[in-house]
């Protein structure tokens, strides 16, 4: 590769015209033509002091540091081909562009804009035809070669370049200086609106809509107001003009609430005039029938009932195709709907890789925006986060984000940030030659719900009370209410909207979901509505009783139920922000028992989840409220949840209070099943302080309890924890009976919740007693359960067991690969197993460093810690005897992440 310079240079592109005849008419005798012209311009080239880049076919690319010596080149290589005597008459006719612009090399070769203009200039030209951009002319109009002068050929738009480009034809004494219209896409009839602004991102979208039109005559942009639409149906029908001959055609259909006026605004657009006593849409069919022409519809939504005009126009006209933007499809024969997502947004959580925030399209054009009315701005270590989280919370809505650039004339990102909670109010002033739906984030959103009937607006204020997204359950028990309207029927209404977003998963039941930016507005409409009380407490009470129908029974403390836990688990992961925003309104004064009722109903999720500090700040914020009567088996409830997510935090002062309480208001109500769940969570403090007499009488009183209340499942894990008291007093043989008995019972009552976690404790008494087969059989089956049910706090706690059993067996290398696995999901859910909480955990660790190093040891539970949840379960549930290499090239999809 020849020595490439960088920075500010002058590109020259050329190529033969008619280079195919040329072939055909000389045959053998092209080739000795096709090395005179090479031999020709390489001459140029030098004369010029060029440097030749490359050459394709007949096409030569060079690169000049003077754009002088570019313009000298292409003058001399013209009167050089025009004087050469070429065989058979014939001549080398050869177009040339030139442009000047900035050079940057990715690896060897050039990339960047200005090398495309100037391959789009050199393609607009004729043969023997030199075109130069203003650039350039600028550069060398006071120092033309004797014999040259340039002639002013105004702007022109080429192909793939979005701002017209202005051109100047190169006049050469001697030499033709009369040529056809330039090759350019003006020479195609269009009206498309200029652009004044850089159209930014969005090539996956263009390319889509590109595809789309070469298989659809019909395709409808569809989206949220300030999604881009009416940009993208430019951009895309700018790129689409050398493909449709008779020319591309933009309609703009916002000032017209009639649809019965749409095929005047047509006609309008297409200079096509009205025929006295004429259906207007026969003579646009006639003008249509034999024209490849494009029309782009822009804002349809308020005349969507036009479709049928629509369906008739594309009858008449075969090769007619239309790209439509509205909130809302026309819903006819042959459409293909394309929804216009936001731009992509960057995670602000990694805004400290600059690379990355710069990758985004929503930062993109925050930061052109931002430069335009901020001289020099742009990314940067210290205000990458609030840029990103701006765009974030904007929901990465182009107009909103340009609203929001806007404001960086008086205010620096961080200041912005934290001034879009009244995002409605901040976002105006948007610039004066746009529509005024345009100008304003409220004013675009008003647009679409004007244009709702009243009972769909009453739906999508009232959808505003879901924080996340909502199924139609939800949506009906909480919305439908004294609505006039069916739920599913509005629902689909709105989503045609472009108010509402469909999330396509997995299960039949659909999701649906509101933009931030969208539901703001719509919770102003609650509010105005004075529906929002009531609203809010239909909300509270639904998730309440969603919490209590997922509930598995008291307290899921320890093992999963299996596949249909697990589910449920997914779904509340899916409802966090409604049940967040439920126990908000709760605790805020709205129904504290609600709250509590929610909150104890939910400890099993939260334990699932690790999700430790969140549970109990719920459960301390509602359980603080004063003056407020709670009936006492619901505050009881809560008292346990609240104590088992302390205890697992390690706070074991706060766990006994709150167990201790519970116990005694079990007491005085006399409720044996709520005592003896109380006894059973406060015998685990003196458990824990060894204490193993007093836990005793604890467990005993319990056992008691739950045979009075005819108990069988509870009265069978109270047995289990008696098991437990005697496998810590090294009575194995004592203990191993009586988890026998447990999991005899629970297998038999389908109690997986409570087998899964004894299960294991019987590997614990088989490891002691040697059997290390049998202990490896039953954890394999615990660690299978709990992962099942999606419970990670568990599912870590039997890694940490099948670690003690590896070291039992004399394998260091598993038991710390297993202990590096636990402890990345202990840091990463901020709660569960550790070293100090699980009896067996320091000896499998010391074991394991004792046999390989500390060095090896940490270099080994690194490989384990690398390894997320479903990794670290499928490495858990493979046979010891296996491999450490085959092991992990085991599939990981029979384990679950959650």
């Amino acid at each position: 590769m020849p020595d490439l310079p960088i920075g500010h240079v002058t590109f020259l592109f050329t190529d033969i015209e008619g280079s195919t005849k040329l072939l055909q008419r000389l045959g053998d005798r092209y080739a000795a033509v096709i090395g005179a012209h090479g031999h020709i311009l390489r001459q140029a080239i030098a004369r010029g002091h060029g440097t030749e880049v490359g050459t394709e076919g007949d096409a030569f690319f060079a690169v000049f540091r003077a754009p002088t010596g570019a313009l000298e080149a292409a003058v001399h290589a013209q009167r050089a081909l025009a004087e050469h005597p070429w065989p058979g008459s014939i001549s080398v006719r050869v177009r040339m562009g030139t442009h000047t612009g900035l050079a940057v090399l990715g690896g060897d070769d050039y990339i960047g804009l200005d090398i495309h203009v100037a391959a789009r200039i050199a393609a607009a030209a004729h043969g023997g035809q030199v075109l130069v951009s203003e650039a350039t002319r600028r550069l060398v109009e006071d120092a033309l070669p004797n014999g040259v002068s340039l002639r002013d050929l105004g702007r022109h738009r080429l192909k793939d370049i979005e701002q017209p480009i202005h051109l100047w034809d190169v006049v050469i004494d001697g030499l033709p200086s009369e040529f056809p219209a330039l090759r350019s896409l003006d020479a195609r009839p269009t009206n498309l609106p200029q652009q004044r602004t850089s159209f930014v991102g969005r090539e996956r979208e263009v390319a889509d809509v590109a595809e789309l039109l070469l298989r659809s005559r019909l395709i409808t942009l569809t989206g949220p107001g300030g999604t881009g639409k009416t940009r993208l149906a430019v951009k895309v029908a700018a790129d689409q003009l050398g493909r449709f001959p008779d020319g591309v055609f933009f309609v703009d259909l916002s000032p017209i609430v009639d649809p019965a006026l749409v095929p005047s605004a047509i006609a309008q657009a297409l200079v096509v005039r009205e025929e006295p006593g004429r259906d207007l849409l026969d003579t646009l069919g006639d003008h249509v029938r034999d024209r490849h022409l494009l029309l782009v519809l822009d804002n349809a939504e308020q005349v969507i009932d036009s479709g049928l005009a629509v369906a008739r126009l594309l009858d008449s006209g075969p090769r007619l195709a239309i790209l439509a933007t509205s909130r809302v499809p026309f819903h006819i024969s042959g459409e293909r709907e394309y929804h216009v997502p936001p731009m992509s947004v960057p995670d602000p959580g990694q805004a400290s890789d600059l690379d990355l925030i710069n990758r985004s399209e929503a930062v993109a054009l925050f930061t052109e925006r931002a430069a335009a009315v901020r001289t020099g701005f742009h990314i940067t270590a210290g205000n990458a986060v609030a840029v990103a989280e701006v765009t974030a919370r904007l929901d990465g809505l182009p107009l909103a984000i340009e609203l929001a650039a806007s404001r960086l004339n008086v205010l620096t990102p961080q200041a912005l940030l934290s001034r879009l909670t009244e995002r409605l109010s901040l976002l105006t002033g948007g610039a004066r030659d746009v529509p005024e739906r345009h100008r304003t984030l409220r004013g675009t959103i008003e647009w679409s719900h004007d244009l709702l009937r009243p009972d769909e607006r009453t739906l999508f204020a009232r959808l505003s009370v879901f924080a996340g997204g909502w199924n139609l359950e939800s949506a009906d028990a909480v919305c439908g209410p004294g609505l006039e309207l069916d739920v599913l029927e509005g629902s689909s209404a709105l989503v045609d909207a472009s108010l509402l977003r469909r999330v396509e998963l997995a299960e039949s039941e659909p999701r649906f979901t509101m933009l931030e930016t969208i539901r703001e507005y719509a919770i102003e409409l609650l509010a105005r509505s004075g529906e929002g009380p009531e609203l809010r407490r239909r909300h509270a009470e639904h998730f309440r009783d969603l919490a209590e129908r997922y509930d598995p029974g008291f307290f899921f403390r320890i093992g999963g139920a299996g596949p249909e836990q697990g589910a449920r688990g997914l779904h509340l992961d899916r409802e966090s922000g409604n049940i967040r925003g439920a126990l908000s309104w709760a605790a805020d004064g709205g129904d504290v028992a609600t709250g509590l009722r929610t909150a104890g109903a939910l400890s099993w999720y939260w334990q699932h989840r690790g999700h430790f500090a969140d549970g109990r700040g719920w459960l301390e914020r509602l359980l603080s409220v004063p003056g407020v009567e709670i009936e006492p088996a619901v505050r009881i409830r809560a008292l346990l949840a609240m104590g088992d997510a302390a205890f697992w935090q390690g706070d074991r002062d706060v766990a006994r209070t709150a167990w201790q309480e519970a116990v005694d208001l079990a007491r005085e109500i006399e409720d044996h099943s709520l005592l003896a769940w109380s006894l059973l969570d406060l015998a685990d403090i003196p458990t824990w302080t060894k204490d193993y007499g007093r836990a005793e009488g604890m467990l005993r009183e319990s056992l008691a309890a739950a045979e009075e209340a005819g108990d069988r499942i509870l009265a069978s894990e109270v047995g289990a924890v008696l098991g437990r008291l005697a496998y810590f007093r090294g009575d194995f043989a004592a203990a191993g009976e009586r988890y026998r008995q447990a999991v005899a019972a629970q297998r038999e009552l389908g109690a997986d919740r409570f087998l899964a976690i004894n299960v294991g404790r019987l590997g614990d008494v088989e490891v002691e007693m040697g059997d290390f087969d049998a202990a490896e059989k039953h954890y394999h089956e615990s660690l299978a359960l709990v992962n099942e049910a999606g419970n990670v706090v568990i599912t870590a706690i039997m890694l940490v067991y099948l670690a003690w059993l590896a070291s039992r067996r004399s394998d260091p290398q598993r038991a710390a690969r297993l202990l590096g696995a636990v402890s990345r999901i202990s840091d990463e859910i901020g709660g569960g197993p550790t070293r100090e909480r699980i009896p067996v955990w320091p000896e499998a660790e010391d074991e394991a460093r004792r046999a390989l190093g500390n060095q090896e040891y940490e270099a080994i539970r690194a490989e384990g810690y690398a390894m997320n949840v479903a990794e670290a379960v499928a490495y858990g549930l493979q046979e010891q005897s296996q491999p450490w290499d085959e092991r992990k090239g085991q599939p990981d999809g029979e384990a679950s992440a959650r």
